[in-house]
């Protein structure tokens, strides 16, 4: 591509400051987008792999915050059943504590025959009961057998 020669009848005359004017009625109408360059695809192609990869990503990071979320509202449920539970138990135990103690003092005084009402009442002057009452005699202290409980 060499410079035309000036002043040659068979090439145009080269001016470089010179418009050139075209057909103002174009045969076909329309819009004819320009052709885009090759580096101008590989931009627009690496940006498309990038948004898809973005939303991807963001896809993937909402469905990972749902599980959470949820796992979070079970374990909130898990931990307000457990607390209900061991309050409810602490307040068995006592009542149990208080049913064993009241079970063993009930038994104690079974087996002394404290609580027992006289059957027959008898009475007696006061210079007879004195010469009859029976001397106490020392007795041996019978051994205990050791009540176990079981508790906290």
């Amino acid at each position: 591509m060499t410079r035309p020669a000036i002043g040659n009848s068979h090439y145009n005359v080269y001016r470089p400051n010179t418009q050139k004017t075209y057909n103002q009625n174009p045969i076909i109408d329309g819009y004819f987008p320009k052709c885009k360059t090759y580096k101008e695809m590989a931009v627009a192609r690496v940006n498309r792999t990038l948004c898809s990869i973005l939303i991807l990503f963001i896809l993937i990071s909402a469905v990972s915050y749902y599980f959470v979320t949820a796992s979070e509202v079970t374990l909130n449920k898990y931990r307000k059943q457990t607390v209900s539970l061991n309050d409810e138990n602490v307040e068995l135990q006592i009542k149990l504590d208080y049913l064993k103690s009241y079970y063993n003092v009930d038994k104690a005084m079974q087996k002394k025959n404290l609580l027992h009402k006289a059957k027959n009442v008898i009475e007696v002057k006061e210079s007879a009961a004195v010469a009859s009452a029976p001397s106490k005699q020392l007795q041996k202290p019978t051994k205990k057998p050791f009540q176990w409980s079981i508790g906290y």
